[in-house]
Order: C-alpha cells, then structure tokens, then sequence
C-alpha cells in the first residue's frame, strides 16, 4: 500500500491546525445564561429521515464500513466501534484508526493479528483498532487489524507526528497487566507492535489529546475520577517515542479549593486556576492511581469520556456531570492555566449524557450521545447555542462515537458502536462518512 512521507503529514497538520483560530468554544455561554436568553439553537436545521441516520437538509451518508464484512486482511471487520482518529492518506485518501471495545464476552467478534503483534497471548482479550483508509468519494480502499490482544479500548486521540494513541478502559489481567494506552503509527503497512506508554499511567482510560508538551488523559470513573497528564522528559518525534519515554504523570487540582466535586454547583464560564499533583506510583498493582491523586488534593469529575485538542486548548466531556447527572463540558487552558465549565446539560431535550466529541474546522464541538435512545449527535456552537444534528434511526440504542474530521474538513466520520449482544437482530457497528453544506452555519 503506498504511504504519505510524514513531512507532509505534518504540514498539512499544521495547515488544518491554521484553520482553527476563532475564539475558544462557546465564549459567548455564559452571558446568555446571565441574560436568560434561550440556549437551543437552529443549528443545521430539522432532521430527515434518511434511511439509518436522521440528518439535515442538504446532508447525506454513507456506509464506510460495517461490522462482519471481510477486510483486506481475510478477517471480519470486528465489533463493538468506538474512538477513532484520522489523518491524511496517500492519494486524496484519508487514513481512519478505529478502536473496538471488546471486553472478553461471548459473541464480540474479535481483533485478529497475527500471534507475534499481540499484547497479551490470552485470546480472551480480543479487544484492539483497525485501519480503513477511505478514498474521498466514501468508497472503502483497504482496511485491516493494525493492532490486537488488547482489552476495552475505548477513546484515545491523535498526535501532531502521525500516531493514533488507543486507551484501555480496563484495569486487569493476572499474567498481562492492561490499562494502558498503546500508540499506533497511522502509516503502518500492517499490524503493530503492542507496546504499553507505561509512565503515562495504568488506570481506567477513557480518551487523550497532546498539548503543550504533554499526553492529557480522560479516566472514565463515576464521581472519582481524576484529569492527569504524562509530561515526558523528552519531545516524542515519531511513533514508539512515547512508550519508551520516562517522565512525570500528574493529576489535576483546583487552587485553594482541594478534592473539589466538579459535578456539582461549579459556576459555568468562570476560569478556576489549577495546580498539578504527581503521581508517585503510576503503574500501581491495583486501580489506585486516583486514590493517590485524591490523597494530594486532585478535583473529582463524573465519568470523564471523550477529549479533543483544538485552539491550544483540552476539551473534554464528563458523561454524567451536573445536577441532572446529564453531561458536562470542560476547556482547560494550558496557557492560562485554567479549567472552566463552559456546558452543563440544563435537561435531555438540549443535551443526555455526552460521550466522544470533536472540535470541528469552524470551531463548534459535535458531541456524541450514550444515553437512552434515542442517540443523537448534538451540535454546540461557539455563540453557545445547542441543536440535533444527527439522529440514530434503525439502531436507535447504540452509541455514537469516534467522530473525526477528514483532513479537508468536509467529511464527517463517525461510528455506531453495535450491540455486544449476539444472535438475530443484533445490530451491527458500522462507519458512516457524513458530507453536507458545513459552511451554511455561518
């Protein structure tokens, strides 16, 4: 398969990074909450039922990949998507990462790799990431497990060199320790070798996004979970660097106010300063990483899932923050150094329970539902204003998730996760490249 040298990866990662420069998300939430103003917005326009998806005048889907078809590797596209990253391919194609969380149950369909690449021999931890590339018309090029003997891999998030980091939900294993991040080159011709980012900590990952020097970390605990970051002593270059880095892992604090609940009575749009804990053991042999960080004063967060890096600033979502327990919105500000709530679900018509989010080339953040059905995506702009955008139809219970940007900006990709059930009238995951009038909101 040909490959894009990364000297071109990274100018055009650069140029997309160009493109995003308005002000930092939803700048303008907290002086419509202060006039009262309402907060939903028209966004894109009403849903239309297009077949599997709900969408809006004007865009259209189609089906990249999906659960059980044969990939270019002789094995079945596996189940259970999740986070995914993207990045640009050779030819006008675009490279899609993708995560599937298997969790060692009956009837998840799993990552095959080839003995030698696997992390763990156990075939029960079947979890792992495929590659699709995918040419811009949405029509599939190849697609193959680049990763494998794995568990629970949920989130994770790009770099700036070209690797998609994939993160472990899951701390267990009695020979193999898991409950890492792995990172995976995005321009490998086949599967990867497994190796654990060890110092950026074994604890219950959800999502990253490098930032100003460091690997920031999403844990996906209820009520206490912390916010870390892994600064290594040395700049990483290129895939592997990470893994073989040594360096700090630390946990978010308040000033002034230590453990704070940040689920509950926490002022939308007002910057808190912030400190950082270390870490003394981050590879401890139990999940106690956050019972450490809680020892030193770390602020607690409820279910912190998906991130995205944009602007020189970490957003991230907690799933079941705020009084209604219906999602959160966080912006950290390295530069500032500060973190501010600039969202809080106000009820389940605006918002339920966000999961994955990414920052779009306007600046405005898709979140991705995992709630009840039905699963919407949900756009909130940078006036602060919220809306549908896509609605799940003929699988009204499975997730969104992975939601990225093709380089162009112009294609949506996003995934349905699928049943972990098996058996008649499971639903399948699949890969779904939304395109459409994106300018029209502006």
């Amino acid at each position: 398969m040909a490959t894009i040298d990364r000297s071109t990866f990274l100018r055009r990662g650069a140029a997309a990074a160009a493109g995003l420069t308005v002000a930092g998300p939803l700048f303008a939430f907290q002086s419509r909450v202060a006039a009262g103003k309402p907060l939903a917005g028209p966004g894109y326009g009403p849903l239309i039922d297009r077949g599997e998806l709900a969408l809006p005048r004007g865009f259209t889907y189609k089906v990249v990949s999906r659960e059980g078809e044969m990939m270019s590797d002789g094995n079945p596209t596996p189940g259970i998507f999740d986070g995914m990253g993207s990045f640009p391919g050779p030819n006008n194609t675009t490279i899609l990462i993708r995560n599937h969380e298997n969790r060692r149950r009956s009837g998840e369909s799993a990552v095959v790799v080839p003995e030698e690449f696997r992390y763990d021999p156990d075939p029960a931890y079947n979890g792992g990431c495929t590659k699709v590339v995918v040419r811009r018309s949405g029509e599939l090029v190849t697609s193959f497990a680049i990763l494998g003997g794995t568990t629970t891999n949920c989130a994770g998030g790009v770099t700036p060199w070209g690797t998609w980091i994939t993160s472990e939900e899951a701390v267990d294993g009695a020979g193999v320790r898991h409950g890492y991040n792995f990172e995976i080159d995005a321009y490998a011709a086949g599967p990867v070798a497994a190796e654990p980012i060890r110092g950026a900590g074994r604890l219950v990952h959800e999502a990253v996004g490098w930032l100003a020097g460091a690997l920031y970390q999403t844990e996906d605990r209820g009520t206490n979970a912390c916010l870390y970051r892994y600064v290594p002593n040395a700049t990483p270059r290129r895939a592997g660097d990470l893994a073989r880095s040594t360096g700090v892992l630390q946990a978010l604090a308040i000033e002034g106010m230590p453990n704070l609940d940040t689920s509950q009575g926490l002022p939308v749009g007002e910057p808190l300063p912030v400190s950082w804990v270390t870490i003394d053991e981050p590879e401890p042999a139990t999940d106690t990483v956050r019972i450490e960080a809680a020892s030193k004063g770390a602020a607690a967060f409820d279910r912190q899932e998906g991130c995205w890096v944009a602007n020189g600033r970490f957003y991230f979502c907690c799933t079941l923050g705020g009084p209604q327990n219906l999602g959160q919105v966080f912006e950290f500000d390295p530069s500032a150094g500060t973190l501010t709530l600039i969202y809080e679900s106000p009820g389940p018509e605006a918002l339920k329970n966000p999961d994955n989010l990414v920052v779009t080339p306007d600046g405005d953040l898709l979140l991705c539902e995992d709630a009840d059905e039905p699963q919407f995506l949900r756009l909130l702009t940078t006036d602060g204003r919220i809306s549908d955008f896509a609605r799940a139809i003929d699988a009204p219970g499975s997730e969104f998730c992975g939601a990225c940007f093709d380089p162009s900006g112009k294609t949506l990709f996003v995934n349905q996760q699928g049943d972990r059930a098996s058996g008649p009238g499971k639903v399948l995951g699949r890969t779904y490249a939304i395109t459409g009038p994106w300018a029209r909101l502006r």
